[in-house]
């Protein structure tokens, strides 16, 4: 038996204190109230692009100052979660993603979505990153992957999200009182994480055996000299696989309901289940993921989900029916989701750099994918077709299955550490 990093566990391993479940919990709710969060409006890009008369690009523009206000804020986030810990500022940036997520139902022009999306971004770059940091810290309190599991509470939270989206969609819902209704629950969740998170400083370096139990505040290691910028230069490939797993992820949310809608003819209900079964097979599939990482190892399962995200997007574009299109999106669900939880783990172990500084630096640089891509595949749609700017998310999905051999040097079980 191997773990999620492939690496056969130590044994003897004590059950995890109340504290680190609590710790669990309150990580659960970070995750869920950013996926419900960021997905939830997705199913009514239609109906916002036509408020405003927006073309394919100038939405794609739109949606790209979502990654330009997280490239912006997540370079401060290694040295936030350095000073203030990591659940407190993944619980700040999320009250943050709360009160912002009502302004896209209020934008009046394309400025003002923009803007929203810029702040949008902001928050969840930096949310991002810290809950990560926190999650592999908790990770390590149970000496065991959790990781793709919190990742499937995200999943959870974006088929929520979605699911609403959908659904205030078809029921004619008005945009500001769907987003509103949103926007409580992720205040509520974001809140309610703080109560129960792990106290004390971050560990610097998550490999540490030494890093005390959580009942005490003063246990951990020492800060390593290290940044975020220093720690570029050995995350590169881990970098790069961020980027290419990205894109077949944030293809699949931005123009799979416009890809149904305009591409194939479907009408607004049926329109959004394409994103929707994206979602559920991504929560599907991250809630089975650590099982199926720990009996086949880590880069075998990335290079198979490569694969059949890549098989998903052939199904999508050359079905001649509807609903083989929609169970395409699924296929690439199931394929892309670990991709993240993988790549999170392998940065906050990756050999000589600090933790808080790894996972910030990829979800830095993941981010350049998710500025790329949308004004890419608006451009292409516009001018040859939305099916043809599709084939970028299939393209980025074979390509990160063929590099997934990089992640080998941070392939190392998690750190058991003595129960209190």
């Amino acid at each position: 038996m191997r773990d999620a990093t492939g690496v056969p566990p130590s044994a003897g391993a004590a059950a995890p204190s109340i504290a680190a479940r609590r710790a669990r919990v309150a990580v659960g709710l970070l995750f869920f109230a950013n996926g419900i969060a960021l997905t939830t409006v997705l199913p009514r890009l239609p109906e916002i692009k036509a408020d405003l008369s927006l073309t394919n690009t100038a939405l794609g523009l739109a949606l790209a100052a979502a990654p330009v206000g997280s490239l912006t804020a997540v370079p401060v986030t290694g040295r936030l979660i350095a000073r203030f810990g990591s659940a407190p500022v993944a619980a700040v940036a999320g009250l943050v993603l709360g009160l912002a997520l009502p302004m896209l139902g209020l934008a009046p022009a394309w400025a003002a979505l923009a803007g929203t999306y810029l702040l949008l971004g902001a928050a969840d770059g930096v949310m991002d990153a810290a809950m990560n940091a926190h999650g592999l810290r908790v990770q390590k309190r149970y000496g065991r992957s959790l990781i793709n599991g919190m990742h499937g509470l995200w999943s959870l939270g974006a088929a929520t999200g979605a699911a609403i989206g959908t659904l205030s969609a078809a029921l004619r819902v008005p945009l500001e009182l769907h987003l509103v209704a949103v926007a409580a629950i992720v205040l509520v969740a974001a809140g309610a994480a703080t109560a129960w998170r792990l106290r004390g400083p971050d560990p610097a370096d998550l490999n540490d055996p030494t890093d005390g139990p959580v009942e005490d505040p003063g246990a951990g290691t020492a800060p390593k000299p290290g940044g975020v910028w220093r720690a570029v230069r050995p995350l590169a490939w881990v970098g790069l696989l961020g980027v290419l797993a990205g894109i077949p992820e944030d293809v699949a949310n931005a123009w799979s309901t416009l890809y149904l809608a305009e591409g194939r003819g479907a009408p607004p209900g049926l329109a959004g289940l394409g994103y929707t079964t994206f979602a559920a097979a991504m929560l599907l599939s991250r809630f089975s993921a650590d099982t199926v990482t720990d009996r086949f190892g880590t880069v075998t399962v990335a290079r198979v989900g490569g694969l059949l995200a890549f098989a998903g997007y052939v199904v999508v574009l050359t079905s001649p029916v509807v609903w083989l299109s929609i169970a395409g999106f699924a296929l690439v669900g199931v394929g892309i989701a670990p991709a993240f939880p993988t790549l999170f783990h392998a940065s906050g172990h990756w050999p000589g750099v600090r933790s808080g500084d790894g996972v910030t630096v990829l979800s830095w640089v993941a981010r350049l994918g998710f500025l790329v891509t949308p004004p890419l595949v608006g451009l292409i749609a516009d001018r040859a077709g939305i099916g043809t700017g599709l084939w970028v998310g299939a393209a980025a999905a074979l390509a990160y299955a063929m590099l997934a051999g990089r992640l080998a040097p941070a392939v190392k079980p998690p750190t058991r550490t003595r129960a209190p």
